[in-house]
């Protein structure tokens, strides 16, 4: 019985969830919403929009990031874009903040107006310290002047609450420690003071065999005396 009551539960924790993603009004997410990565590299998050059953004519997006943390290399155009034209790519480093709009074209009619699901643009990211870096949609409902989906009447129907916003790791890295090669040792030369080098004496060798030879003769020639 026990068993009955939890597979029943598991299911309708499915339905729920099924219905909330079903519920879900038109939205902007960002692809990947995670990731980590090393301090000082680049990686690319996509802006990606959704607006349901809502035919929609404009979207605007604007975001805000850890200025300490990112810095925004690009706003690229993705291979195939959800809509076909953009009007602005504004980004501000120091202040953490970016924007940019989006049209199916230059001047938008109602018959451009599709419900449109895709991408929008491709940002490049520059990690710069370490740490957790939160980049958001910054969306207020009823706002016109931030993150909107315009329908065929130019309102706003975007569902700030769905949005998905993106959460990143910037880790310290690492790399292969370079070795320093040593100098090599300088030869130095005996000097005697006044300036001028000393002559250089032979080899070790060389000393010994003169000393054995020197040795030999005094005995050879005491041995002759006395004969």
């Amino acid at each position: 019985m026990k068993k009955f009551w939890l597979i029943l539960f598991l299911v309708l924790l499915f339905e729920v969830k099924l219905a909330v993603a079903v519920m879900a009004g038109p939205m902007l997410k960002l692809s990947p919403g995670s990731g980590t990565y090393n301090n000082g590299s680049t990686f690319e998050v996509t802006i990606q929009v959704d607006s349901g059953t809502a035919k929609s004519m404009a979207v605007d997006a604007w975001l805000t990031f850890d200025a300490n943390k990112l810095e925004v290399v690009s706003i690229e155009n993705p291979a195939s874009p959800a809509f076909a034209n953009t009007m602005g790519k504004n980004i501000y480093n120091s202040d953490g903040k970016m924007d940019m709009s989006f049209n199916a074209s230059g001047d938008s009619t109602l018959s451009e107006s599709t419900v449109i699901k895709g991408d929008l643009a491709v940002i490049k990211f520059r990690a710069k310290n370490t740490g957790t870096a939160q980049v958001n949609f910054t969306c207020q409902s009823g706002s016109s002047i931030d993150t909107n989906i315009f329908d065929i009447q130019s309102v706003d129907v975007i569902d700030c609450a769905s949005n998905q916003n993106g959460s990143y790791t910037i880790t310290g890295g690492g790399s292969e420690p370079i070795s320093t090669p040593v100098p090599p040792q300088a030869t130095v030369t005996p000097n005697d003071g006044s300036g001028a080098e000393l002559p250089q004496t032979g080899s070790v060798g060389t000393t010994i065999g003169l000393l054995i030879f020197g040795i030999v003769g005094l005995i050879a020639g005491t041995i002759l005396k006395w004969l």
